[in-house]
């Protein structure tokens, strides 16, 4: 049994328990290892001090966000509990909107976006995933987005 420390792209700290460093990495890269407060599945291994001896000929890999060779900071401001219940409110109700007026499209959003740009499809709301080369392209192409934090935790479907 293995303990690490981990961290989100929104800095939440938890510790995960794993068999193995392996199955650490396999639940990371099927994205089934999620934060407990926000339910993000870019997750890191913190590092801790009797983890930094390395190899001199190895190098410390950046943590990825979008790739996984793309480094990238986020910097969050550090919240009360009453400002973070008041943040995850208000994300909740953002979340609530966007379900309820625009269309998923899921992985296939960039392709819709090109197809409404272009007048190929009716223009419509729509909302799904893309990646960060996705969104640049877009951008080429005169086409905002907005990323969103994910939904908040419903608390009551934790174990």
């Amino acid at each position: 049994m293995v303990i690490y420390d981990l961290v989100c792209v929104a800095n939440h700290e938890f510790e995960g328990w794993f068999k193995n460093s392996d199955d650490f990495e396999e639940q990371k890269q099927k994205r089934i290892l999620l934060c407990p407060v926000c339910d993000s599945s870019q997750v890191t291994k913190k590092l801790a001090a009797p983890k930094l001896t390395r190899k001199s000929n190895r190098q410390v890999s950046s943590t990825a966000l979008a790739k996984p060779k793309e480094a990238e900071t986020i910097s969050t401001p550090k919240l009360s509990p009453e400002e973070y219940q008041q943040f995850q409110s208000a994300l909740k109700k953002v979340h609530e909107h966007i379900d309820s007026q625009f269309t998923d499209v899921g992985n296939k959003f960039a392709d819709e976006a090109l197809s409404m740009h272009r007048g190929e499809k009716e223009a419509k709301n729509i909302r799904g995933t893309a990646t960060s080369e996705q969104v640049k392209e877009l951008a080429e192409e005169g086409i905002s987005t907005v990323p969103i934090p994910p939904k908040p935790v419903d608390k009551s479907k934790l174990n």
